[in-house]
């Protein structure tokens, strides 16, 4: 886990050894990219779609990949894309990556750089809000100029961003899903829409839909609650086959004593 700085952490031992769970029970562990994709799939703005990319926005971004091919979701490092050359450090520790224009992290970060009033100690969830507050006041107040500009260009990265993914699969849909996605929500959507089409080749960008996810913010741990049934259908939606039992150590003394000399 790059981004959090892990190396070789053994997660699923650390996972055993706090649950009494038997060793024989499987764990599933997956990118919370592609869990938020399988929910958006089975249950939500996904449903009938054959090529598809759920986009997760929340501290950071990532996408879920879904085609023919790859019918259940493949992660991608979406949010690893160079966007920049030479440009900020992403928390990954690369330069000029989505991630660091992007996420909810680097939203809130240059916000403050250019001198927006980020509500001390607050958390990225309330933070956002209050920049969104800003940007949107309620009628006869003034708008936060700096976190228009900021969002602005967040919306022009993003919608880039979007761009590469267009051109590289050519989706019939996108969906926008994450807490942080679903928070810039539909004052958001138009200007990524826009971006997005602007920086993609025209076929495929008047073949694709842009969309929020549909099923909220807890999308993520509703797909990864369902891996467990996804790969029980992958397996013919069948239980596994008990292991034969191995033959009584005291069967072949038992023939042997039979059998005469």
């Amino acid at each position: 886990g790059q981004t959090i700085g892990w190396d070789a952490v053994p997660l699923e031992k650390l996972l055993r050894d706090g649950t009494q769970l038997p060793d024989d029970v499987p764990y599933f562990i997956d990118n919370g990219a592609r869990t938020l994709g399988q929910a958006e799939m089975w249950f939500g703005g996904g449903r009938g779609a054959r090529n598809a990319v759920v986009v997760l926005f929340g501290s950071g971004v990532g996408a879920c990949l879904v085609t023919p091919e790859v019918e259940h979701g493949r992660a991608v490092e979406w949010g690893h894309l160079t966007v920049r050359v030479r440009g900020r450090r992403c928390r990954c520790g690369a330069l000029g990556c989505l991630e660091a224009y992007a996420g909810a992290e680097s939203l809130l970060d240059r916000w403050r750089e250019q001198g927006g009033d980020v509500p001390e100690g607050a958390d990225e969830e309330t933070a956002l809000t209050a920049m969104l507050a800003g940007a949107y006041p309620a009628e006869g107040r003034e708008a936060d100029p700096v976190a228009v500009a900021v969002l602005e260009e967040t919306a022009e990265y993003v919608g880039a961003g979007l761009s590469d993914l267009i051109n590289l699969f050519q989706p019939e849909r996108i969906l926008i899903g994450g807490w942080a996605g679903l928070q810039l929500g539909t004052r958001f959507l138009p200007a990524v829409r826009l971006h997005a089409a602007s920086y993609s080749l025209r076929h495929p960008a008047h073949k694709v839909t842009i969309d929020l996810g549909r099923l909220g913010p807890d999308a993520v741990t509703v797909g990864a609650a369902i891996l467990p049934l996804a790969d029980f259908f992958a397996h013919g939606g069948r239980r596994a086959e008990p292991a034969p039992e191995a033959p009584s150590a005291s069967l072949p003394t038992a023939v042997a004593e039979r059998v005469p000399h």
